[in-house]
């Protein structure tokens, strides 16, 4: 009943309850559109391959090549990492040190899980702030890219800093639920409700993106 619903539920109802299951419905859903993200931003670095690859052999054979190459792979790139990371962090495929967590109890390991995302919001978050401060100063001033085909800068900073907004918002989604995973079934237990079984918000990461 880990992964219980409002419509699975069939005990008593409580305000305790109905913002929990309402927490894990938003989440399912955000958790369904940064899957779609990360399928697309897979799409993309495959679309790019291939045109690199013919890039190349058109290069060897004398066939028409396509203007601009360096400049819109890094367009690509651009978008293809940051929109991604949303995805890699509810699916735990960022880089974790976890040598100390074996040897924690669930309390000291639900902090050190919390600090963590809590380190990974405070970064996307200054990231964030100075990429929207350079967006807005490149739209203000009017700078183009050096190579052609001379796009406006501003444009593929907005994609980096959507990534990382979207980054922000995934890792407080994740601190709120991890909170309320702890304090909301005791106080539903309390209010005299049946006992409904907690997600465990890092350790079922994987299989919450997937689902």
């Amino acid at each position: 009943m880990a992964s219980a619903t409002k419509a699975q539920y069939q005990g008593k109802a409580t305000v305790a309850s109905n913002l929990l299951f309402g927490m894990r419905a938003v989440t399912s859903i955000t958790d369904r559109i940064y899957f779609i993200m990360a399928f697309v931003c897979g799409l993309e670095l495959l679309m790019l391959g291939f045109f690199i690859t013919y890039q190349v052999v058109a290069r060897k054979l004398g066939w028409v090549m396509a203007p601009a190459t360096d400049v819109m792979s890094g367009y690509v790139l651009a978008m293809a990492a940051t929109w991604a990371f949303s995805y890699s962090l509810r699916s735990g495929s960022h880089v974790r040190i976890d040598v100390l967590l074996p040897y924690m109890n669930n309390f000291i390991r639900g902090i050190a899980d919390w600090t963590a995302v809590l380190a990974v919001a405070f970064f996307a978050y200054v990231t964030m702030t100075k990429m929207w401060s350079n967006v807005m100063d490149n739209y203000e001033r009017g700078v183009v890219t050096n190579d052609y085909p001379l796009t406006p800068l501003f444009i593929p900073k907005i994609v980096v800093a959507l990534g990382f907004t979207l980054l922000v918002i995934t890792a407080v989604q994740m601190m709120i639920s991890m909170i309320a995973e702890t304090w909301l079934p005791r106080w539903h237990k309390k209010m005299g409700g049946d006992e409904i079984e907690s997600i465990n918000i890092m350790g079922e990461q994987e299989a919450a993106a997937a689902a």
